[in-house]
């Protein structure tokens, strides 16, 4: 036997510990990349491909004629330059901003008050929590079109404000109420979702901890803000960063119930993407307006991220 099968298989003639060891890792790395090329092609295909396909869009005269001529000529900066240009925008972004930060803040807090009163025993505390689910299990066109009819002018809400003797008016057409109106949808559609998190994720904090908190004296705010709130804490920071992402991109809700009037009083950023893409078929400057939402997710995303880290340091 030569010294090279010696050192290939070993004395006893099996194969030798390294080369055991270099095919197990081989295989490892086989393994691990079968299970992460699935992963990195449905990324690849349904979340970078459409985002680069966006910016390509938002860069060129993208009309009709493009799916006919497949010529999208360059125009730089013209969609952005233009959509800037319109007064509409401005209003727009400052609908989408308020929606979304008023949004995310009631259905913090109320989310968090439902999570603590489902954490509590009392007659209907089992089944209560999955009715309130049903909701936000609903169609967002659904939603929208069941609340259009209950604020209308001749609607049920009216009603009952009527009976009570408190003045009725139509809220979704009217500039004063609609914007209000609309938020409101907005949060009933996703407090269940936030409840039925934070419900969850009061279940991890240590009963221990509370226990002796109010054996020391602690009332039920400073548990609150010393244990309760510090524990689910990645969850609440969680919860936030996917509902502003999902409100500044709301279209569907708003397009039924109000279409962005009246007088362009609740038009979003997203339903003005939504005219110019698919009402009036500028393909380019609905993608230019995509672009811009994406910029503040971007920016939102930048400073939450910053924030977690000086929060980080500082525990």
């Amino acid at each position: 036997m030569t010294a090279d099968t010696l050192k290939t298989t070993g004395r006893s003639g099996a194969p030798a510990p390294g080369r055991f060891r270099r095919s197990l890792a081989a295989r490892q790395r086989g393994e691990l990349w079968g299970f992460l090329t699935p992963a990195i092609v449905f990324f690849v295909v349904f979340f970078l491909f459409p985002l680069g396909y966006g910016v390509y869009m938002s860069t060129t005269n993208y009309t009709t004629g493009t799916f006919i001529t497949g010529r999208a000529p360059f125009v730089g900066t013209a969609n952005f330059e233009a959509i800037l240009a319109e007064p509409i925008t401005f209003r727009a972004l400052t609908n989408t901003v308020t929606i979304t930060v008023v949004s995310v803040a009631v259905e913090l807090v109320l989310g968090l008050l439902l999570a603590l009163l489902f954490a509590r025993t009392f007659p209907g505390s089992r089944w209560l929590p999955t009715l309130i689910l049903l909701p936000w299990l609903l169609p967002a066109v659904v939603v929208a079109t069941v609340w259009k009819s209950l604020l209308a002018g001749d609607g049920p809400i009216n009603d009952i404000l009527g009976t009570l003797g408190i003045p009725v008016q139509a809220w979704l057409a009217n500039p004063a109420t609609a914007l209000p109106a609309v938020i409101v949808v907005a949060v009933w559609a996703s407090l269940p979702y936030w409840a039925t998190i934070l419900g969850a994720a009061l279940k991890q904090v240590p009963a221990e901890q509370l226990e002796a908190a109010q054996l020391d004296g602690a009332g039920a705010w400073r548990r609150l803000t010393a244990i309760v709130l510090p524990t689910i804490w990645p969850v609440v920071s969680v919860l936030v960063v996917m509902s502003v992402v999902y409100t500044l991109l709301i279209v569907d809700l708003v397009l039924v119930l109000t279409a962005g009037g009246p007088a362009n009083s609740t038009v979003t950023l997203g339903l003005l993407s939504y005219r110019q893409a698919f009402q009036q078929f500028q393909f380019g400057q609905g993608g230019a307006y995509g672009m811009l939402l994406l910029g503040i997710s971007i920016l939102f995303a930048i400073a939450y991220t910053v924030m977690s880290i000086r929060r980080e340091r500082e525990e």
